[in-house]
């Protein structure tokens, strides 16, 4: 074995055995803090040692020219693409799991009266030839795959990877850096070409015309602020750092969101009710700047547009892609209940809380990670 592969291979045991005594001290005297105070700060004191060693680890694999590095979680690795921002490559092929959901979904609509739409979120990478030489990714495989199979069915749909191929913009300027999420301008994209399709079908329900114009939002930038998920696998000298662009708008709004498996309750103003600032305070492991809007995912969360109650109800199931846009579409509509098949809590039944709400339109968004599980494209 050449000198230079023995290298390659002693580097990264020996980090990891520092790391394992420093997390093993840490531990110790975790286990020693009797009081509670003290088991608080020794967790504090044992995450930062954790963070710190995935900063160190990922810093050691970018020093190495590492393209694919393995990432603090065992299930995936992260990848940097030929222009250098982060992914992650999808292993799994199948989305035999997202075609039946969102069969039964519309079939569930029609059966109710209510209109059904499939909006697809591509993935990052924009072609497989962006990946390094000898990895495998399904994402955009899974992505034309699905769109292909609601058109077979004739199910209303939206390929957003159209649209953004079609803004003659940047294709990577809609996505961050360090994650696989799209970025706040992509989102609103999206709200617009859901907006466009409700207006066809009828769906308008009267609105402003300005919660549809760019320039109608303030939007406030935060520098070096997000850790994307493959950033939080591999640390912020691997992946770097993204801004975060806040959209606020500078019309009027009034909401009421209810998230009741949390007890959560608010009223107010846009701010008030989707905006958490805590998200954006510096970069870090623990808070995530995507989700600077809502906070996180959670299982339900109902919206209430206090200023429009002539507007459409819209039921929308989702993952994570969805959370900017449904904020943004919450302007032109009375009522979003926004479903997370992926939280849902034993004994809880989406389609008893869909048929309570008697939606005018049921949306499907989906990005391609959870096209092929179950959990999160069952109608349950």
């Amino acid at each position: 074995m050449k000198k230079a592969d023995l290298l390659d291979k002693f580097i990264p045991v020996f980090f990891l055995m520092i790391i394992f005594c420093f997390s093993a001290v840490n531990f110790a005297e975790l286990i020693k803090g009797a009081e509670p105070e003290g088991r608080r700060k020794g967790l504090e004191k044992l995450e930062y040692m954790q963070d710190t060693a995935i900063n160190a680890w990922g810093a050691l694999q970018k020093v190495m020219g590492k393209r694919v590095a393995f990432g603090s979680t065992v299930y995936e690795d992260v990848t940097l693409l030929d222009n250098g921002m982060a992914t992650l490559a999808d292993k799994y092929g199948d989305i035999s799991a997202g075609i039946a959901g969102v069969s039964e979904a519309y079939d569930f609509a029609s059966g109710m009266g209510a209109e059904f739409l499939y909006v697809g979120a591509p993935a990052k990478a924009y072609t497989d030839d962006d990946l390094p030489e000898g990895v495998i990714s399904y994402a955009n495989a899974k992505y034309f795959g699905m769109i292909d199979a609601v058109s077979e069915r004739d199910i209303p749909y939206i390929s957003m990877r159209d649209i953004l191929d079609e803004s003659g913009n940047d294709w990577y300027s809609y996505f961050y850096i360090t994650d696989h999420h799209w970025r706040n301008s992509a989102a609103f994209m999206a709200f617009d070409a859901i907006s466009g399709y409700m207006d066809s079908i009828g769906l308008d329900g009267g609105y402003d015309d300005e919660i549809l114009n760019p320039g109608s939002y303030d939007k406030i930038i935060y520098d070096n602020v997000f850790l994307g998920t493959h950033g939080r696998m591999t640390g912020r000298f691997y992946t770097g750092l993204d801004d975060y662009e806040l959209w606020i708008p500078m019309f009027d709004t009034d909401y009421t969101l209810d998230i009741l498996s949390e007890d959560i309750h608010r009223e107010g103003s846009f701010e008030d009710c989707f905006v958490n600032y805590e998200n954006l305070d510096g970069y870090s492991f623990d808070y995530y700047a995507y989700y600077a809007y809502l906070g996180r995912d959670y299982d339900r969360i109902q919206i209430t547009n206090n200023l429009n109650p002539d507007g459409p109800k819209v039921v929308i199931v989702k993952d994570s892609m969805a959370v900017p846009v449904t904020v943004f579409l919450a302007g032109r509509c009375s009522y979003i209940d926004m479903i997370d098949l992926r939280y849902l809590q034993g004994g809880d039944s989406a389609k008893e809380w869909i048929a309570e709400d008697e939606p005018d339109l049921i949306i499907y968004l989906f990005g391609t990670g959870y096209l092929g599980a179950e959990s999160a494209m069952d109608l349950r």
